[in-house]
Parts: C-alpha cells; structure tokens; sequence
C-alpha cells in the first residue's frame, strides 16, 4: 500500500479542501452506533396503568415504561434506569409517600422514590415458599401498602420500605389461598381471593383463619372468579367473573347486584373523584355515587381489550389495552391516540433467522415445550426490515387467505430468491412469500408425516428445523420418535416443488436440530429427549456413501450430553453447544468444534470433537466456557463466535480460545441474561439477541462485503474529539488490511477488518487520541488489490 502513501503526500490543498466539505455531508447508516444496544421490547400488551404526576407508569407484557404528561410523549424503562430486574407484573403509586412500588413477576420488588433514586427490596424474592410468588395487587392505606400475592397477602411499610406482617395460611381450615386484589373499608380488610371475597376486621388478629368471613357471589364457580374489588362512596364494590358487579352494603344487608353490569371478566375496579371506573370485557364504564352504572366506552375495535384505566388531572382518560397498548383520550373515547412501539407482537420468541440478502431478521415464536410437546402457540412470526416490524399473526392477517395461522413455529431458512421456509411443531412447514402467497405442507402433500401414529392426526407434523443448500433446496427435520426406523429428513427442491426423504439411519427418526457441511454432509443433533437406550450427541451422515458416524460424551469428544446448537463457522467447522452437567466424558467445557468435516467420513478415521482451550484472558488454561450450558452459536462477519447461556452472551475470536466480550443485565440492556437465541446480520453487523424476556440488538463490527467492494463508509462522519465511541468503516474487502493516516501520509493506525467492517476509537498507536483534522482511511485486500481511498473529518468539540 505504500502508492497509496505515496498519492497522499502529493495531494495539493484544494484537494484538501475538498475532501473536508465532503466529509461533513457524508450519513451514517443507522442511527445506532458501533457498539450501542435498542431495545425491541413490545408495550401493545398493556395491562396496568398508575397515575404518578407528571407521569402515568405503564405495565405491560414485555415492557414497563411511562408516559410523560407534558411532552405527549412515552420512554421504556430497564435495568439501565436503575430497575433491579426484568418481567414487571403490577405497579402503583402512592400519593402519601410519593413513590411507586413495581413489583415483578419473581416477587422482587423495587420502590421508585420522588428523586428519581430506586430501592431494591427483595423480602419476596428471598421468601422460602415453594411455587408461584407473583404480586397481583397493590392497595395503599394509610402508610401501608396491602400487596396480594400467589401465596398469600402482605403488608408493606411505605416509610421502612419493608414487609411487616405476612398473612399466609389464611383460607379455610388455614389453606392457602391466591390473593388478587385487597381494599380497606369501614374499618374491615377486604380481599378478593381464590376461595370467595374474605373480610375480617382490622382490630382483629388476621393472622388467624378463623377470623375471616368468606362470602361466594354469583359465580359459576371458584378459582379466579373473584379478582376484583375496591372501595368507592364508603362501599365496597367486588366484580365477579361471569356474572355481575356487587356491592356490600354491610353485615346486615349483605351484598347485592349493580343493576346492567354483566360480564364475562371484570378486570380492574378503580374509584377516581366522583365516580368509580369499571374495566370489563364489554368496555369501560362509570358507577356514580347513586349506584348506578352507565357504558363509557364499548371494546371494539379502537379498545378491543381493556384491562385499567384511570383519569387524570385536567380529564385525560388512559386506558391500558392488551391490543393496542396505552390509549389515551380527552373526548371520551371519540378521539384515542394510540402509543405503541416499533417492535415485536410478542416479547416471547424462540429462535430468529437473519438473511443478508433481503436485509431481513425474523422472530419465530413458538416452538415446542423442554418435553418436546406442543405449545399449542399461534402467536406467528415478526419480521424486521429497513428499520420496521411486522406482525405476522391472527391479530394483523385475520383472513386466513393471506395468513393461515400455523401452530408452534421453530425456525426458518431462506432460498436465494428471498423465499421464507417456516418449521412448525405441529402443521409441518409454511412457504412463504408474502400475506396470500404461501403454501402450507404437512402429511397430506408431501412427505411429511404425523406423531400422531393412531389417529395419523396432521395437527401433530413436528418441524424441528430446517436449513438450505448451496443449490437452494431445503432440508427438513421431521421428529417422529413414534415412528422407529422412519427417517424423518425430508428434502425440498423448490423450483419443481418435488420431495425426496433421505434413507433411514440411526436416530434419523428423534432429530432436533441440522446444518449442512461443505462436503454435502449431515449433521444433526439427536433430541434431548430420547428412546429408552437411545444416545444423545450428534450424528453426521454421508448419504453418498450411507456411512453414519455418532459422536457422544462418551465416544466422540463432546463435552456434554445434550446438545442445544449446531452450526458451521466461515470455514466449514462443524460448532456445537452443548450442557456441561453431567458429563460422562469429564470435560469441563460446553463448546466443542469438529475443525475438518471432509475428513469425518474417512476410513479408519476416529477423529471426534475438540474442545477449545482458553489461552488468553482470566479464565487462561480452562476448557471454553467451562461450567455453563450453551444455548445457541451464531458467527459473525469475522468468523468469531457469539455464544448464548443461561448466564449472558459472550463473543470469542475465531477459534474461541480469547473472550473479547460478555455482557450481562449487569453491563447491558439485556431484558434477561438466559439467552434463548442470537442470529447475525451480516450486511449491517447487528447482532440481535432474543432472550426469554425480549429482543436486543448490538450493533457489532463485523459484516460481510457482497460482490466487489466499493469504498468504504464511515460512520459516524465527521466525529469530534470529544466522541468516546467507535467510529465504524464498512463495505470493505472482506478481512481487508486498513490503514489510517493524517492528511500528511504519516501512519496513525493499522488493522485488519472483521469481515468487511472495522472500527477505531480515534487513537493511534499509544493510545493517544488524535487531533482535529481529516484522516484517510487506506485499504485493499488481502492481495494487495480492490484498494480505495476514505476520510474521516475529526473536527474540535
């Protein structure tokens, strides 16, 4: 490269000048930078809404957030605003102290004081009870809250911020019972439980079971059909499932019926000023201080789900939708605005596909249970494209000629014609092009078959995987354990639309999941759950030849039994990840690598799998991620690994013996540290993360150059001095050398890219930062060829 050096010292001013005018004009690519995370948390799910101010505190499935009063406008809230976990459950505010308790689905709590400071209180979390200790209800008096609880209900002291009585076995003969909602009225503690509405008297010792009144309204039954209450007028209302509204109008009388309130489902009962607003599956209604009850706003199609609802200072009405997410209106429902994130459907998802091509991620988010049984999930697919989501389901493509609504998707591939091919765990495996251009297969046009061996019902064709071939055809796992000696891999040629279904082999009939090699053979993992007798691992297969080699932790190197993930780096090594527990090989580790596939099928060849060994770092000397349980791999535009465990994510250089990354909840955005998938978008170098709390992305430095390249692009262009981010440069020869230098020629710095992307922190050799100026980015292939020249303007902070 030194002609390049050359052509840059000989470069006069008005060159010069020229190429800093431009360099300020120059745009990024995205609105992310190296390094940066966004979150894809879904906030349509929206469950519970809190009045705190300036502020209404949103609960959603997937998402807590707020909407800010005086900027209109709403912001998600994580563990990188202070919060202590992920999956809130409820949430309220008390005016007397000023702060919110958020309680999440684990029984962690955290208490969000006026400062802006959190409180983390983990008296749940810690308590030994067995099961379920989920917080259902807040109900502040005094200064106190009541939380109702899966177990059991809870007072909480607002000042010390602490549980001060605990009342456990409180249900007939001193069972435990589920609290779902308390309310505090003339003198008594109500409580809407598993076993009725229970109240006692506050001088009373609550403690005791005996002390508790339990009364059964006109529900069909028990179990969840007493879930709401509260205290409006001096009166205590309860709204009963699959029945009506009642009032206690006390111990003389009894409860009676609101004349009109009907429902399937009462969700939320809350007293706002002069009038207590009633949340139900029919809509949002008023009781007035007469008793009597009127319709506010019917669910349809603007409100399809309501689930609370509050009024604010100055008559703005939030409503909390389990469709359409926080809804706001100032006319009664006339007008509602609607604040709903670009994001996923669904915060659940199973695995994702990214496609280079199309520029394309998918989430599918179904699956099938640890157990290998069905889900029965038809929550569909959700796609994402020049920066939007779409949501492929029964909610957005109701008219099943545009989408027929498959049960439990695994995974997916794509053909190079952009082509999307879907598993289902259930109804075999979806074609799809687009809304109404789709073909479904299963057991009565293909050779797929059924689990369902005595009634040969077609809901039961289980797709586990699949994957695409250099000539574009897919491959496809079908597990029938049910059916021995039937091969379950099935071939699909798409521009004929013809099968053919491989011989059988050993375990071919109890596969989970698959990757091709370049040698066009097979490797699959046998499922978790096997046959009596039956070896888990890895078998490879050679149709060309018939030969079968298994690989196990007993005979073949793996270092576990189990294995979660298999896929094929760069240059053709065969990854797999697998759970350490148990081991009989004694391998500490949980990645193993097969470095040579064409030899695997080789006579008298018995090499198995390595375990890499870390040799730079703090964990030096250990076998790769000695101790953890690998959930899925994915590699990158430079052949490095990304690893996904029940414990964070982690990045490894090439041949995974140096750890470059790890993150956790701890130092990142992530919703939840169990890594359920990952999937890399080579051209753009997001890696996006699903875990089982939501979808992250992190926009990484390494990505794949299609083609001849062009010259590279900078971003961000022009960058100040002040910037302690990463400068990225991409659309590079794959592994370029790149050099950068001053406008003199003088190097700077010298790297090699990771694929077709390189980033720099604007310092050189030693670490320095560099002064305001335009740099040239030099670069050319491994060859010495495809060589261009790009700038980066640094200008003064």
């Amino acid at each position: 490269m030194n002609y390049l050096l050359l052509a840059c010292r000989r470069l006069n001013w008005l060159v010069i000048i020229l190429l800093i005018l431009s360099a300020y004009t120059a745009s990024g690519q995205s609105t992310v930078g190296y390094g940066d995370w966004q979150l894809y948390l879904p906030n349509n799910r929206a469950k519970v809404v809190t009045d705190a101010g300036d502020r209404v505190y949103v609960v959603a499935e997937g998402a807590f957030f707020y909407y800010d009063k005086n900027l209109n406008t709403t912001r998600l809230l994580t563990r990188r605003d202070g919060l202590s976990d992920v999956g809130v459950n409820t949430a309220a505010y008390d005016s007397v102290s000023q702060q919110t308790i958020i309680a999440y689905k684990s029984g962690n709590i955290d208490v969000l004081r006026a400062d802006g400071s959190v409180q983390n209180v983990t008296d749940v979390l810690r308590k030994q009870i067995s099961g379920d200790k989920t917080i259902n209800n807040i109900y502040f008096s005094g200064k106190s809250a009541y939380l109702s609880c899966s177990f059991g209900l809870l007072l909480f002291d607002m000042t010390k911020l602490e549980v001060r009585e605990s009342y456990g076995n409180i249900g007939p003969n001193g069972a435990s019972v589920q609290v779902y909602a308390t309310t505090v009225a003339n003198g008594q503690l109500f409580a809407a439980t598993s076993v009725g509405i229970m109240h006692g008297s506050l001088t009373d010792n609550l403690l005791d079971y005996n002390r508790w009144t339990i009364d059964q309204l006109g529900g069909k039954g028990n179990g969840d059909f007493y879930q709401t209450i509260a205290t409006y007028n001096g009166q205590v209302y309860a709204g009963i499932k699959q029945s009506v509204l009642f009032v206690y109008k006390g111990s003389t009388t009894g409860w009676t019926d609101v004349p009109g309130t009907y429902n399937d489902a009462f969700r939320h009962l809350r007293p706002i000023g002069s009038q207590l607003y009633v949340v139900s599956s029919a809509g949002i209604g008023t009781v007035n201080k007469a008793g009597q009850y009127a319709p506010l706003i019917k669910s349809q199609s603007q409100v399809p789900s309501p689930q609370d609802a509050l009024r604010a200072k100055g008559g703005k009405l939030f409503i909390a939708d389990n469709t359409r997410g926080l809804l706001t209106t100032s006319d009664g429902g006339q007008t509602l605005e609607s604040f709903v994130t670009n994001a996923p459907a669904n915060a659940l998802g199973f695995s994702l596909l990214a496609d280079r091509a199309t520029n394309a991620v998918d989430v599918f988010s179904g699956g099938y249970q640890t157990s290998y049984l069905q889900s029965e999930n038809y929550l569909g697919f959700y796609e994402y494209r020049d920066g939007q989501w779409t949501n492929f389901n029964k909610t957005t493509f109701p008219d099943i000629s545009q989408y027929p609504n498959p049960k439990d998707l695994t995974r997916g591939t794509r053909t190079p014609d952009g082509t999307l091919y879907v598993g289902s765990y259930g109804n075999g495996m979806l074609q799809w092009k687009g809304p109404g251009e789709f073909k479904l297969f299963g057991p009565s046009n293909s050779p797929l078959k059924t689990a369902d061996v005595k009634y040969n019902d077609p809901n039961y064709t289980r797709v586990t995987d699949l994957t695409t071939d250099a000539d574009g055809n897919v491959w496809v796992v079908n597990r029938y354990p049910e059916r021995p000696g039937t091969s379950g891999v099935h071939v699909f040629k798409p521009s004929d639309e013809t099968w053919r279904t491989l011989p059988y082999f050993a375990g071919s009939d109890n596969l989970d999941r698959i990757v091709l090699d370049d040698y066009n053979g097979l490797w699959a993992s046998r499922a978790r759950l096997g046959l009596a007798g039956a070896v888990n691992g890895v078998v490879a297969y050679d149709e060309a030849t018939g030969t079968t080699r298994t690989f196990s932790d007993t005979d073949g190197g793996l270092p576990g039994r189990e294995v979660y993930a298999i896929v094929k780096d760069r240059k053709g090594a065969i990854w797999v990840g697998t759970s350490s527990a148990g081991a009989a090989s004694g391998l500490a580790g949980a990645v193993a690598v097969f470095s040579d596939p064409s030899q695997a099928f080789l006579s008298g060849n018995d090499t198995g799998f390595q375990v890499p060994i870390v040799r730079r770092g703090e964990t030096s000397g250990f076998p790769l991620l000695r101790g953890e349980t690998v959930l899925c791999i994915a590699v990158d535009g430079g052949n490095r690994k990304w690893f996904g465990t029940e414990r964070g994510l982690w990045l490894f250089n090439e041949d995974a013996d140096e750890a470059l990354l790890h993150f956790t909840t701890d130092d990142s955005p992530l919703p939840s540290n169990r890594i359920v998938d990952i999937a890399v978008n080579d051209k753009t170098g997001e890696v996006f993360v699903l875990t089982d709390a939501g979808l992250a992305s992190y926009r990484g430095d390494a990505t794949v150059t299609d083609a001849k390249p062009s010259c590279a692009s900078v971003f961000p262009n022009p960058v100040r001095t002040n910037f302690t981010g990463q400068v990225g440069i991409s659309g590079l020869a794959n592994n370029a050398v790149v050099k950068i230098t001053d406008i003199t020629g003088a190097l700077v710095y010298q790297t090699r890219a990771n694929g077709g992307t390189v980033t720099w922190n604007l310092a050189d050799y030693s670490g320095r930062k560099v002064q305001s100026g335009v740099y040239l980015v030099l670069t050319s292939d491994a060859d010495g060829n495809q060589g261009c020249i790009s700038k980066i303007a640094v200008v003064q902070q």
